[in-house]
């Protein structure tokens, strides 16, 4: 019987984006320096600013209420953001 747990070194070496995340944990991410609720509202406008990147969300089920995305999501996110801190 293979008895295999996740080790936080294991889990700290796995991408960010194979995770789900909570919308404000990941606008904080990207604002660090700001308050929660300004980094989600910098979050949310940089979203619908960035050209393409709305409609590709879109397309993989995220709507402005968000408050989780999906690993896939991130993804896409990063792919037009970049990758947080």
């Amino acid at each position: 019987m293979n008895n295999k747990t996740n080790t936080k070194r294991e889990s700290q070496q796995q991408p960010k984006s194979r995770k789900f995340r909570q919308f404000g944990n990941l606008a904080m991410s990207y604002y660090p320096d700001r308050g929660y609720k300004r980094a989600v509202a910098l979050f949310r406008e940089e979203i619908r600013l960035t050209g393409g990147l709305m409609d590709a969300l879109v397309k993989v089920g995220y709507t402005e209420n968000s408050r989780v995305l999906s690993p896939r999501q991130v993804r896409v996110i990063e792919e037009y953001l970049g990758e947080s801190d």
